[in-house]
């Protein structure tokens, strides 16, 4: 326990003290994202501060390798991971990750192209992780269904990647979103014994934590898609490695906990691609349907739209803390109680919208 929480505060700590520094190198280099169509903030705003999650997360794995060469890994995924071998993987795939949305900073690409570079990028990472043995076995474990184990887990770190990409459309709601899904990532494999990922789980959260210090509304810095590339790869790549059950199998419907866990950044996406399409928007074009705005378009303030979400990711988080204690027909009333939960919050956005426009 106070390994894991060394994690949490050595990220934490240098997330605090190197965000402000890649502000002003931001300024310095002017690399800002400039006010202006879809972009609704006021002022030209500096862009790397996902430089800082890195490497605040970097310090933290860091530490851990030199000073706790041998944290428990307990059963990663099913598959022979150490934790210097796991280590030394999350350093290196984040930070590919991290610098191919700092590509997407530097060029300003468009929309489309981006979402083929960061789709790339993670599906190279993903892959190099998955022929590592790193694979969401679900029930595919075995049986002629076993070879399917391999394109979903690459789908899934792909999908996170961007749908985290996606969700940074507010001040704080990603870092926010990733501290909190940290968090409960954290409990979890700590609770199963897999002390390794909890480690992981940790440094991301501190991390995420000290940067949503400059990046609440209103705010000071973005962290850019360097840094939401990286949030959302990891955190996808954590959900992979983790165990979500005490005695280390994937049991029921366990499987279910990192969906809970992440389940704004998904539903986020899920719903502004539906919108685009009845709505006859094409499907790639960068837009202001997202949940947050559509929250802020219904009367809420920036800062209320964003803490409903917070609020949301954490009870649905508090679920999936559940999922795995429970037999299967209490655990299908669980995901049956969080799927009402995103429903109603759906339901208010659309009647608010159709109110307001009528």
């Amino acid at each position: 326990m106070i390994i894991v929480a060394s994690a949490f505060l050595i990220s934490l700590l240098f997330s605090i003290l190197l965000t402000p520094l890649m502000r002003m190198l931001s300024l310095r280099v002017d690399l800002v994202d400039v006010p202006g169509d879809r972009k609704k903030h006021r002022l030209e705003t500096p862009l790397l501060g996902g430089v800082a999650i890195f490497v605040a997360f970097s310090a933290a794995i860091v530490t851990g390798l030199l000073l706790w060469p041998n944290i428990s890994e307990g059963r990663i995924a099913d598959t022979p991971l150490n934790w210097q071998s796991l280590g030394v993987m999350v350093l290196a795939g984040g930070f590919l990750m991290m610098l191919t949305g700092l590509v997407d900073d530097l060029m300003d690409i468009k929309p489309r192209w981006k979402l083929v570079l960061h789709t790339v990028s993670a599906l190279l990472v993903g892959i190099y992780f998955v022929i590592k043995g790193a694979q969401l076995r679900l029930f595919l474990h075995g049986g002629g269904l076993a070879w399917l184990a391999v394109p979903v887990t690459v789908f899934w770190l792909v999908g996170i990647t961007n749908s985290f990409n996606l969700l940074d459309h507010a001040d704080g709601l990603a870092a926010g979103t990733a501290a909190i899904a940290a968090l409960f990532f954290t409990m979890v494999n700590m609770l199963n014994g897999n002390f390794a990922v909890g480690f992981i789980a940790a440094a991301v959260g501190g991390a995420s934590l000290g940067f949503l210090v400059y990046n609440y509304n209103p705010a000071s810095v973005f962290m850019g898609d360097c840094g939401s590339n990286l949030l959302g790869f990891m955190l996808g790549l954590i959900a992979v490695l983790g165990v979500y059950t005490p005695a280390g199998s994937i049991r029921e419907l366990a499987v279910l906990t990192p969906v809970l866990v992440l389940a704004v950044p998904i539903v986020d996406t899920l719903l502004v691609v539906v919108y685009r399409k009845a709505k006859g928007a094409p499907l790639m074009k960068a837009d202001r349907n997202h949940l947050a705005h559509r929250l802020m378009r219904i009367g809420l303030t920036h800062r209320e739209a964003v803490v409903l979400l917070y609020v949301m990711a954490f009870l649905l988080g508090v679920l999936a803390l559940l999922l795995p204690t429970l037999a299967p027909y209490q655990a299908a009333l669980i995901f049956v109680h969080a799927l009402g939960v995103v429903w109603l919050v759906t339901f208010f956005i659309r009647k608010g919208e159709k109110s307001r426009s009528g």
